[in-house]
């Protein structure tokens, strides 16, 4: 079981990385790639699943 814990802990890390790496690529303003990646930071689960939805494909507005 816990060996489960660390293998999801371990993807949650990687995903929020390349996560942050993405919004430091994108062209937004240094203002708004700070904020995305504080809020990725410190809600790895919920900062993920929000700029997932707020940059994806499928998002009204791009960042």
């Amino acid at each position: 079981m816990e060996s489960w814990s660390t293998l999801l802990a371990l993807i949650v890390l990687v995903a929020d990385a390349l996560a942050i790496f993405q919004v430091w690529r994108s062209r937004i303003e240094v203002g708004r790639k700070i904020i995305w990646s504080l809020v990725i930071a410190l809600l790895p689960v919920v900062g993920l699943i929000m700029w997932l939805v707020a940059a994806g494909h499928f998002a009204k507005a791009r960042l």
